[in-house]
């Protein structure tokens, strides 16, 4: 609203210092480009039946274990993008009490190879999708039990992925 009014000045302005005798002829460009939208697409999911256990904590690395979830994001090929993530959630019982604490752990790669992808820190990244328009993500994470009783789970891992 303000940038409008601002604009709506700018051409008040010119028409009260020269009067009605002068024209005046004001152009504005406008461009935009409007890119493709990116698609999120989960091939495997998180399953943590064999994640390392130490007393009440699970933990399953993105980079090495094969229980990783899996994604896949499409977008254009060889744009930048952003990623982000909500590293710590808390996912509840849907029948009862207790809670999960899940601090989760990503790591991607331009190619389908786990082994060799790059884990991906909390920190805001510029990353690119390969000439297939694709990039690869794993899901891992640590998951805290010590507050976990019997039951199903529920939460959200919420991705963020944006062009640049």
């Amino acid at each position: 609203m303000l940038k409008s009014s601002w604009y709506l000045l700018f051409l008040l302005i010119p028409t009260g210092v020269y009067g009605q005798s002068h024209s005046q002829s004001i152009n504005i460009r406008v461009s935009a480009t409007v890119q493709e939208t990116i698609e999120l697409i989960t091939i495997e999911s998180l399953d943590l039946r064999n994640a390392n256990r130490q007393e009440s904590i699970l933990t399953l690395n993105p980079v090495q274990d094969s229980g990783a979830g899996k994604m896949v994001a499409r977008g254009t090929p060889g744009s930048e993008f952003r990623l982000d993530y909500l590293r710590q959630r808390e996912l509840t019982n849907t029948r009862g009490t207790g809670t999960l604490l899940v601090i989760y752990n990503i790591s991607g790669n331009h190619i389908d190879e786990q082994q060799t992808s790059e884990l991906l820190e909390q920190e805001v990244r510029d990353l690119e999708f390969n000439d297939d328009g694709e990039f690869y993500i794993w899901i891992g994470g640590i998951v805290d039990l010590s507050e976990a009783e019997p039951g199903s789970y529920e939460g959200d891992f919420t991705i963020e992925i944006e062009y640049i």
